[in-house]
């Protein structure tokens, strides 16, 4: 009888600039522990993936853990894959920016490990044939993808147990995909079932997940290491006379594809669920249900699925905004400037563009990592004085950039708002917000799920629960988050409403298309209520505003502010701590002191008005439950029946 051979790898990845103490605490948990276990078993093979950023990171910080993964390497005990070096969706970025990524990882690990890489770990499994040429270009033979891929291809269940081969416009790849219902179960099931259900696959076993489910997820460490259930595992998988460890290059080598198949533009199954927007992703999942009680599962999720990764770019505004950033930077990639090429493909970083079980565009640390590159790398080509009027939203709509020596402003028709506000020195964006919107989970926090009979429960079974207080945050924000957003308000606008977005507009001014236009000293941004002028003059933001006569005179003009701070904790408005809420009546002017940038950011009024400010919180998922995350601090200038505004917003040098 045959052996089943068991195809294991594992994928390791951090965010790019990810915080140092996180990165540090992940390799004590899981990353030592894992190739430590593993040296001890020197005939147990495996496949290994790790992002070109967090090698670099260990290999810094890490030695000893650096030079055993060497030495497990050049023994043949890991086969490595490539990927992109920053860990991109590949089928998000151009071409040359795909060649460019995979060739860095694989000389990386060429240089480092002895071997040039002929599979490829394909980031979040995002699967589109445009891919193909490109991964053959720099030497890739096969790939790795979910059995999802396969089976909304049309291929059995029963015939997974290998790979198959794929093609676009003539150019061959190979896929392997991984068995879902074996990643769920490693580590998490006792290692004994685990060794059995192994056995009992014919021909090739196919698990390749997450390194960070062995200690870094809730309660594994403890599991796989304290407890021994990765040295079990392994023990047993070596004693086993029904299964043998191999590496994919060799089954690939020894063993015909099980066919041709073509995959659609596809990830695994729940990231297309989670792509969809709250109210269809409920749909769908109501629709499973039903499937469900059908007895139909097996087929329901071949052919009812959700959308696909790049849906999150339209999904989530600030997502798709940081991703057409970089597009358009990419066009126009100088020759020869590799500071520049360095801070474009780090802004390709998948993590802070979608949204799952982790935190990802929720965490802000993620997203001041984008933007830092993406003001880099503009920084190296934009002028610096001048206006650009570019469609590069890729909407149909023209956008606004504004520059000056320090700054780097960008303005949309869509709200006529102030989207960007960038600090060229210091790479920070002021306005990367993140507006409060309904998740399809929401609906969930505070429902206990029952805990898996078998071993350790995966974060796709945790619990969500939150306190009092993080509930009273799931409110919902009407319109994206920006600068000088435009409200004709009510009577019943106060600091109440503002928060809790229960006032009553007048006109839906943040949800209109501006006509947007300009020439080389200011861009005109108007409405048939609202006509604004703006004009950037080194440090200095100035806004004009005419609101038109036909707006009755109960009608109350609010200008809307929403700022964005590396540290609220250490940032104050008009002396009074940021974290907190505040009404300042009668002014005309706020400063806002960011000690951590040192920093102030004032804003002065031609005429007096009234302040409303308050810090914006999201509550979101994580691995390890529901997180209540500070976005930033929105401001309400209410100047009541005043009709013609002037507002200056000026950067200034903190004392």
């Amino acid at each position: 009888m045959s052996k089943t051979t068991l195809l294991l790898g594992i994928h390791s990845h951090q965010p790019v600039g990810n915080f140092d103490h996180v990165v540090i605490d992940a390799t004590a948990r899981s990353y030592r522990p894992f190739f430590e276990t593993l040296y001890k078993f020197e005939g147990f093979k495996f496949g290994a993936h790790f992002s070109g950023w967090l090698l670099e990171f260990i290999k810094t910080h890490d030695e000893k853990l650096f030079d055993l993964i060497r030495k497990m390497s050049l023994r043949g005990q890991i086969e490595w894959f490539s990927g992109g070096y920053y860990e991109p969706i590949l089928a998000s970025i151009p071409s040359a920016d795909r060649r460019r990524q995979i060739g860095k990882l694989s000389s990386f690990i060429e240089n480092n490990f002895g071997q040039k890489p002929k599979g490829l770990w394909l980031t979040e499994r995002v699967w589109d044939a445009s891919i193909i040429a490109d991964l053959v270009a720099v030497g890739i033979e096969y790939v790795i993808v979910d059995d999802y891929h396969l089976l909304t291809a049309g291929v059995s269940e029963e015939r997974l147990g290998g790979y198959y081969n794929t093609e676009n416009g003539g150019e061959k790849l190979s896929l392997f995909p991984v068995s879902k219902k074996l990643r769920y179960q490693v580590p998490f099931w006792e290692h004994e079932q685990v060794i059995k259900n192994i056995a009992a696959v014919k021909d090739a076993a196919i698990v390749f997940d997450d390194g960070e489910k062995f200690g870094v997820w809730p309660g594994t460490h403890d599991w796989v290491y304290t407890k021994g259930w990765l040295e079990n595992f392994v023990s047993g998988v070596l004693a086993s006379e029904e299964i043998e460890a191999g590496h994919f290059r060799d089954y690939f080598a020894k063993n015909p594809p099980l066919g041709l198949a073509y995959p659609s533009e596809v990830s695994y199954s729940e990231m297309g669920e989670w792509s969809l927007a709250a109210d269809d992703a409920a749909q769908l999942e109501y629709l499973k249900k039903q499937i469900d009680s059908l007895t139909m599962h097996a087929h329901g999720e071949r052919f009812v699925r959700g959308a696909t990764w790049k849906n999150f770019l339209v999904k989530y505004s600030e997502s798709g905004r940081i991703h057409r950033r970089m597009l358009a930077l990419s066009k126009h990639n100088p020759q020869n400037d590799t500071e520049f090429e360095d801070a474009l493909l780090k802004a390709q970083c998948n993590d802070c563009l979608w949204h799952g079980i982790f935190g990802g565009l929720y965490l802000p640390n993620l997203r001041d990592n984008a933007w830092q590159f993406l003001i880099a790398a503009e920084d190296r080509i934009a002028p610096q004085n001048g206006i650009s009027l570019e469609s590069w939203n890729l909407d149909g709509r023209t956008q606004a950039r504004l520059y000056s020596q320090p700054l780097i402003v960008g303005f949309e028709p869509t709200g006529g708002m102030l989207t960007e506000l960038n600090l060229r020195k210091e790479r920070f964006n002021l306005l990367n917000t993140l507006q409060r919107r309904r998740e399809v989970y929401h609906a969930k926090i505070a429902v206990k799920s029952e805990a898996s009979a078998d071993g350790l429960r995966t974060i796709h079974d945790a619990a969500l629960s939150a306190d009092q207080a993080a509930l009273e945050h799931l409110i919902v924000d009407r319109n994206q988050r920006g600068g000088f957003v435009d409200h004709l308000v009510e009577a019943d606008f106060n600091p109440h409403s503002f928060f809790a977005q229960s006032y009553t507009e007048f006109e839906l001014l943040s949800g209109t298309n501006y006509e947007l236009t300009g020439d080389e000293t200011a861009i005109a941004l108007k409405t048939e209520t609202i006509k604004k002028r703006v004009k950037l003059l080194a440090n200095s933001l100035v806004v004009e505003t005419e609101v038109a006569a036909t707006v009755a005179n109960d009608r109350r003009y609010v200008q809307e502010h929403n700022f964005h701070f590396a540290n609220l904790k250490e940032t104050t408005i008009n002396a009074q701590g940021a974290n907190d809420d505040h009404n300042f009546e009668a002014a005309k002017e706020l400063i806002i002191v960011d000690s951590y940038l040192k920093k102030q950011i004032v804003l002065i009024a031609s005429v007096p008005f009234e302040a409303f400010t308050h810090p914006v919180y999201t509550v979101s998922q994580s691995e390890s439950g529901v997180d209540l995350t500070c976005q930033g601090v929105a401001i309400a200038l209410v100047f009541g029946e005043a009709r013609a505004i002037s507002v200056t917003l000026e950067i200034r040098e903190a004392k």
